[in-house]
Parts: C-alpha cells; structure tokens; sequence
C-alpha cells in the first residue's frame, strides 16, 4: 500500500488538495468556456455586423440605379416630347447622384475589388453624363440630336453603366451570403462549446448558461429574418422600378407613333395647295399666256418652279423619316451591285453626259439593303450632279483600310466645297452651292449620315474647291 493511500481523507493537506481541485477544475473549465464562448460571441456579433453593412451597401446601390433610371428616363422623354416636365425627374436625380454615390463608395471603402468597380462606375457615369449633355445640347441647338438617339450610344453607355451596379451588387450579395453562413457556424460553435461546458461543469452551470445561449440564437435567427426581409424589399423596390421603366417606354413609344401620324398629315396637307398652286399655274399658262407679258410669265415660272421644289423637299423630308423610324434588318448586301444599278438608271436619265464610273467589284456588307441603296442613291447622285460641269468626269466606289478601320468610299472630281464648312454638311437644309448652279433640297447628306449611324458606322468628307470630294463611311459587320 502506497503512504498516500495512509493518508485519511480527514488530513488538512489532502482535504485542501481535493477541495482546490474540485473548485479550480470547474473555474478553469468556466474561464475557459467563458473565453471561447466571448471569441464565438465576438464572431458571430462581427458577421452579423458584416451583413448589416452589405445590405446598407445594396439598399445604397439600388439608390443609384434608381436615380440612374430617373436621370435615363428624364432626357430620354424630354427629348421625344420637349415637354419640360420630362427633366423634373432628370434634374431631381442629378442633385443627388453624387450624394449617393459617395455614400455608396463609402460602404465599399473596405474592400479592394469594390473601389476598383466604384472607379469604373463614376468613369461610365461621366461618360453617360457628357453624352446626355451632348444630346441635350443638340436638340436645344436644334441639330441631329435623334441620330444620336437612334444610334443606341445612349442606351449602351446606360447597359454598361447597369452591368457594373450588377456587378457590385452581385459581389454584395455573395459577401452577404458568406457572412450569413459565418454567422450561422459562428451560433454552431456557441451551442457546441456550451454543450461541452454542461457535461464539463454540471447541470447548475448548463441550466445558468441555458438562457443566454437560447437567446444568442433568438437573436440570430431574428437578424437572418431582418435580412431576408431586405432582400425582399430590395427585390421587390428593382421589380417597380423595371415596371416604371416598362411604362415609359410604352408612352415614349405612343408618342412616336402620334409624332408619325402628325408627319403624314402635316405632308398630305402640305401637298394638296401645293398641287393646287401648280395646277392653276399651269391652267393660267394655257389659257392666258398670250395676253400674259413675259415679266408675268418668268413669274408664273417661277412660282411653279418653287411649288416643285417644295414638293420636292416634302419627298426629301418624308424620305428622312422614314429612314428613322424604319425597322432595320441586316442580311447580306452585294454594295458593288447596288452601285452599279443605281449608276445605270442615272445614266438612262441623262444618257448624252459621258462619265468614267469606276466600281471596286466584291463589296459585300450585312446591312438592310433598301436603306443601302437610298445612302448609294444619294451619295453617287451627289457625284453625279457635282461632277455635270466638267469633261472627263470619273465617279468611284472602293474600300481601303484607314486607322486600322474598314472604309467604303465615294470619290468624284467635281467642283467639291471649302471644309471650312464641312460642320454643316450633315445637316437639314444646308447647302454648300446655290440652287441656280446645283439643284437640290440640302436633306440628302442628312439622309446618308442617319442611314450609317442605324448601321453602327461613322461618315467622314474630304474635298477641295475645284477638285472634287470624298466621302468615306464605315458599316458595323461590314467585310471586304
């Protein structure tokens, strides 16, 4: 028998051995319990705290979009109607933009990759910003600015500019789900560890720590419900908002229609005086245009020269809106064989000129070829108009690569034009030669330049006085 064993259990060294043991077994097990259940607790309280800030995140971020929406919305019906009401909305959301981005970059400050998508997002929006800008300017200018609409150079800079807010919000949401399942194992942890302290330490400690960790997991599941529910709201707040959008369109897209049946009635109107005019102009010449002095009949030709011309500018107008609104389909067009046809017909109406045509042969595009053949019409018949004063007229059509960028060019060596004015070449009614040396409306280069852009492409002009011109335009998906 060992002289431990000798020992009674009534001897003060042992008696105060076993009391310590007993007493510093259960302290250290509750200070080690207390010190992993405060880290547990310490964790959990900081994914719950992680989830809250990414949902202030995503609530901010759908605060942009919708003012994005707002600011969209308002320069896209201004522009349609000119109704000033259209901007209420434009302005009210350009004023607090750039609260709610800075707020926005705010929350994201903390993470890298965020900041790196905060930088594109304000390049993107500066960039829908200065386009918005440039339209408003035109339209207020009275210039092109439907070419610019019709061009979906707005619509694209807003695409990019709601795929990068897709991007942060999605990046928002999946942090937002990892920090929910952080929680959760954080909680798992929380039971675990004071599952352990019961058996450790007893039914009195388990029965003590019983309601904390009952409500550590009220609390839990009442933050995770707070953050569903956010989420609904925010699914909810994106799902009005693409059905104010959806409204919008539809009226922008009645007034379009109403904007096209006021453009035929104001023609059909226009026409009837006008075929009025001439037709008792013509009547006159006949019945009395012997008593008639020649200075009445220079004036009876005049005033039937200038109702053809304005019947002439009503085709001229009619034919640029239809070009607008026209559906565009793209299939594949032979361009050397439409410029060849329409070079045959200008040479049956004036079969006498003699003028060198010169057509690069394979030309092949994607485009719609009835609106291919209206940009041919017009620039060969400019070609051929220009080129009437002079012997040895040679009229081409080639492709070449300049920059880098596959071109189509017409080039003629006609009377040409001073660059000086080549910013009005494009624009209704602007004319760079007088109707006695040139006939014409000044709508023809505006009618090319809208047909280029519904292709996704650019027009350019060169050209010297006394040496002709050269038009180069580029055709999105176009081959050589």
């Amino acid at each position: 028998m060992s002289s431990s064993a000798s020992i009674p259990l009534t001897a003060p060294r042992r008696f105060r051995r076993l009391l310590l043991r007993a007493i510093l077994l259960p302290v250290g097990l509750l200070l080690a319990l207390a010190g992993v259940l405060l880290w547990e607790v310490g964790d959990l309280i900081r994914a719950q705290e992680k989830a809250r800030h990414s949902q202030m995140s995503l609530t901010r971020l759908e605060r942009v979009r919708q003012l994005l929406v707002d600011r969209e919305t308002g320069v896209r019906g201004y522009l349609l109607t000119g109704a000033p009401v259209f901007l209420e909305p434009y302005q009210a959301a350009g004023q607090r933009l750039p609260l709610a981005l800075e707020e926005l970059e705010q929350s994201l400050a903390n993470e890298p990759e965020q900041r790196v998508w905060m930088d594109e997002l304000r390049e993107r929006h500066r960039e829908w910003e200065r386009f918005s800008d440039e339209e408003l300017a035109l339209f207020h200018q009275k210039g092109n600015w439907l070419s610019l609409v019709r061009s979906g150079a707005g619509k694209g800079r807003m695409d990019a500019l709601r795929a990068t807010l897709d991007t942060i919000g999605d990046a928002e949401r999946q942090r937002a789900s990892l920090q929910g399942l952080e929680a959760e194992r954080a909680g798992r942890a929380v039971l675990l560890a004071g599952g352990l302290w019961t058996l450790a330490v007893g039914l009195l400690l388990a029965w003590l720590s019983r309601g904390q960790l009952l409500t550590l997991a009220r609390d839990y599941d009442a933050s995770l419900a707070q953050v569903r529910a956010q989420a609904d709201a925010l699914r909810a707040s994106e799902a009005r908002l693409e059905s104010r959008v959806l409204q919008r369109t539809h009226e922008l897209t009645a007034a379009n229609k109403e904007l096209e049946s006021f453009s035929y009635s104001v023609s059909h109107d226009l026409r009837s005086p006008l075929r009025a005019i001439d037709g008792f102009a013509q009547a006159l010449r006949e019945d009395e245009g012997e008593r008639l002095s020649a200075e009445g009949l220079r004036l009876l030709t005049r005033l039937q020269a200038a109702a053809t011309r304005m019947g002439q500018l009503i085709d001229d107008l009619l034919l640029l809106s239809r070009v607008t609104r026209a559906e565009l389909k793209r299939e594949p067009v032979d361009l050397s064989a439409l410029a060849t046809s329409v070079l045959q017909d200008l040479r049956h109406r004036e079969p006498a000129r003699e003028v060198t045509c010169s057509i690069q042969q394979g030309l092949t595009v994607q485009g719609d070829p009835r609106l291919l053949r209206v940009l041919l019409e017009n620039l060969l018949g400019n070609a051929w108009k220009f080129t009437s004063k002079r012997s040895g007229a040679v009229i081409e059509l080639f492709a070449e690569t300049v920059g880098g960028v596959h071109h189509y060019a017409v080039r003629d060596n006609g009377v040409g034009f001073d660059m000086a004015y080549a910013g009005k070449l494009f624009s209704p009614f602007q004319r760079m030669h007088k109707p006695s040396e040139f006939p014409g409306t000044g709508i023809g280069l505006a009618t090319v330049q809208r047909i280029v852009h519904r292709h996704g492409g650019d027009i350019s002009a060169q050209a010297l006085p006394g040496e002709g011109a050269l038009f180069r335009f580029t055709l999105q998906e176009a081959r050589a």
